[in-house]
């Protein structure tokens, strides 16, 4: 199915179905795809360009995707277990019910970006930028958000269960009850009942 990429090759409106994306040198252009049951497992896809693709089943375990910009993309159940993303602009894309697991996303700026219903677990969003984020019944146990402010971003409804971040970046965060007595624990606050 991938037998047709050339150099230099944008393509428009096609349907990918049950293959391996191949591991190519090439500069490829992508616009308005769907992929599903692709596997893109450990491949390089940082001279590849996705728009308004759209991503079902895929496996992306271990691909490198950094230093890229991607706009408009949906993953639907995804697995993206160990995904480096870092030095990426990412806008107006959704991520749900997905594995991000062990993702880097260091030095990414996100715009317009949704992770609904996805592991997130031991991921890192060092030096992030964010504007116009959500997480959405994520589970962000063991995250890491260094120097990556989390101002109005709400994670009242995620697992932030030993979330890595520093007291200045975690300022104006929206948690629940629960999360704030956790969260007090990086005050060193000790809490006693009578």
């Amino acid at each position: 199915m991938f037998k047709e990429l050339l150099d230099d090759e944008t393509f428009y409106g096609k349907n990918y179905l049950d293959d391996k994306f191949p591991n190519t040198s090439y500069y490829l252009s992508f616009r308005n795809c769907t992929f599903t049951n692709i596997d893109f497992s450990n491949c390089d896809l940082e001279k590849i360009d996705f728009m308004n693709c759209k991503f079902k089943s895929c496996d992306f375990r271990n691909a490198n995707f950094s230093n890229n910009g991607i706009k408009e993309l949906t993953f639907n159940n995804c697995n993206l277990l160990g995904i480096d993303y870092s030095n990426s602009i990412l806008i107006d894309t959704t991520f749900s019910d997905c594995n991000l697991d062990y993702a880097n996303f260091s030095s990414t700026r996100f715009k317009n970006f949704k992770f609904v219903n996805c592991s997130l677990k031991n991921s890192s969003f060092e030096e992030v930028k964010f504007k116009k984020i959500e997480f959405e019944n994520c589970d962000l146990t063991d995250a890491l958000f260094i120097h990556t402010s989390l101002d109005k971003i709400k994670l009242n409804t995620c697992n932030i269960k030993n979330i890595k971040v520093s007291l200045n970046d975690l300022k104006g965060v929206i948690v629940n009850s629960f999360q704030a007595l956790d969260l007090s624990l990086l005050l060193g606050i000790k809490i006693e009942e009578e």
